[in-house]
């Protein structure tokens, strides 16, 4: 069976499916064309990973496949991107209190101070802190990053937390 034959019977279905949990139309077309792009990457080169499948299965992994591509797109819109606002220099290095009638934990409030703390940090400090903290990275993966070793890399993260903890301090839970 063919790969299009598996699209034109689920296709609909996992669109259906995306819009159900929350994905706008065009955002789903778009992660079906993605996940069939994929299926059709992973069974390239391998007639055997093809001929074994039938209309069911190969629907079966292009749902599970989609579902996939969502729950990524999902994850990774709500991280928020701290390193391209610290490069771009979005937000300005004097944050303003927010306007009056807005509490100082609106969202982007929050990131603007948070992206002018980080800032201000040294270039070498906030690169360990910034791919240590905010990036997931390990101590031993920033040290192979930066070409630091471990033990300056701890260094490094505890001495941007103290900045940080410093450019922070008026911004405490009352």
């Amino acid at each position: 069976m063919s790969l299009e034959s598996a699209y034109n019977a689920a296709g609909p279905g996992i669109v259906g499916y995306l819009v159900a949990t929350g994905t706008d139309e065009a955002t789903a077309r778009d992660l079906l064309h993605d996940a069939v792009v994929r299926v059709e990457k992973r069974l390239e080169g391998d007639a055997t990973k093809s001929a074994g499948r039938d209309v069911e299965g190969l629907s079966a992994l292009l749902f599970a496949t989609a579902r996939n591509l969502r729950a990524n797109r999902v994850r990774d819109d709500a991280r928020i991107d701290f390193v391209a606002d610290v490069v771009d220099g979005a937000g300005g290095a004097n944050v303003a209190a927010p306007p009056a009638g807005e509490v100082p934990s609106d969202a982007l409030y929050v990131r603007r101070r948070i992206c002018a703390a980080l800032r201000e940090l040294p270039d070498a400090l906030r690169e360990a802190y910034v791919l240590y903290q905010v990036g997931g990275r390990s101590v031993r993966e920033v040290a192979d990053m930066t070409g630091a070793s471990e033990s300056l890399v701890k260094v490094r993260i505890h001495r941007a937390k103290n900045s940080l903890r410093k450019s922070l301090a008026d911004w405490k839970e009352k």
